[in-house]
């Protein structure tokens, strides 16, 4: 079977890879739709790693099953990490920071035409047969938005700005929006400033910055988060969706965020509650797929979409396999 790999300097290819077998208690699935997350384009995080496949946000049908809840033949979403729903960090809801969550894996990703999930994996799985497969796999992403929304502490009044509108910059607006608060989205790109506006979000050029009590960042560079900075409003909670490249200390004035009061959180993946809060959206009728992804490929055009996403030339790529 074909999978997309990762291998070195930013670049992937498409290879011949075994086919997976069905681990105990596990499912086996053929891949219906696999979204490229832009943190698959960052070569310092990939270049770490021994030229993995790539592919979580995705779903499938279940051609091989050992667990009577997933029946062969039904749509499913998949998690590629998944906690053990038992321990201390997961009773605290930090789900990521669960030893079975930073373990589990799809095999051998989520970008191949067929992958397996062990029985760990099913704690954040479930059937999705309302769901086209463009919108299920997104629940993953749409997820992490989830979790960085509920981070963000959003209180009445709140003006909302995001900073930086690739995919899920984008998601994080439009969610906002439809909670009721007023968002202001930023990005240096027209064309993905319009694509916003086309979705009725505020879409500005930096220049056009106004004052946020909740700030998303959702690009992972220094500019960014210094903008975001620069633009909260005193006691504004400003949240970091995205890592920036590590052995890069930032300069920061401590005075400023003393004195301001302004709060710097984190918000890293997601875990179970929230890949079935966004699976709620869905079902809702967002048809998410038509607002956050720009081309649809086939996983033989992977290689050049995967670039053209790198180069900003894109907004986001799925790759549909049937």
């Amino acid at each position: 079977m074909k999978v997309a790999r990762y291998v070195g300097g930013g670049r992937i290819e498409i290879q011949d890879c075994a086919e997976p077998e069905c681990p105990p208690g596990g499912l086996v699935v053929q891949a219906s739709a696999s979204g490229l997350c832009s943190g698959e384009l960052m070569d310092w995080y990939l270049d770490q790693k021994s030229n993995p496949i790539l592919g979580h946000e995705v779903c499938g049908t279940i051609l091989e099953s050992q667990d009577n809840r997933f029946p062969v033949g039904q749509p499913v979403f998949v998690h590629h990490h998944a906690p053990c729903l038992q321990c201390e960090m997961c009773f605290r809801r930090a789900y990521v920071h669960c030893r079975q969550w930073q373990s589990t894996r799809l095999v051998p990703g989520g970008m191949a035409e067929r992958f397996a999930l062990s029985r760990e994996n099913l704690t954040d799985s479930f059937l999705i047969p309302e769901l086209r497969d463009v919108d299920a796999a997104l629940i993953e992403p749409l997820g992490c938005v989830a979790k960085s929304i509920q981070r963000a502490r959003l209180c009445p009044g709140d003006r909302v700005a995001v900073i930086g509108l690739g995919s899920l910059g984008l998601a994080h607006a439009l969610v906002v929006q439809k909670l009721g608060y007023e968002v202001i989205g930023y990005e240096l790109r027209p064309d993905r400033r319009q694509w916003a506006q086309d979705r009725g979000i505020d879409a500005r050029a930096p220049e056009q910055g106004e004052r946020a009590e909740v700030i998303f960042v959702c690009p992972g560079h220094e500019s960014a988060l210094r903008f975001a900075l620069e633009g909260a409003a005193p006691a504004a909670r400003v949240v970091l969706f995205a890592p920036l490249p590590p052995g890069q200390p930032v300069a920061m004035d401590w005075c400023q965020l003393y004195f301001q009061d302004l709060e710097i959180v984190a918000s890293y993946s997601c875990g179970p509650e929230d890949t079935r809060e966004a699976a709620g959206w869905l079902r809702d009728g967002w048809r998410a797929a038509d607002d956050l992804v720009s081309d649809f490929v086939a996983l033989d055009e992977l290689p050049e979409a995967y670039q053209k996403m790198k180069r900003g030339d894109l907004l986001k790529a799925m790759v549909q396999f049937t």
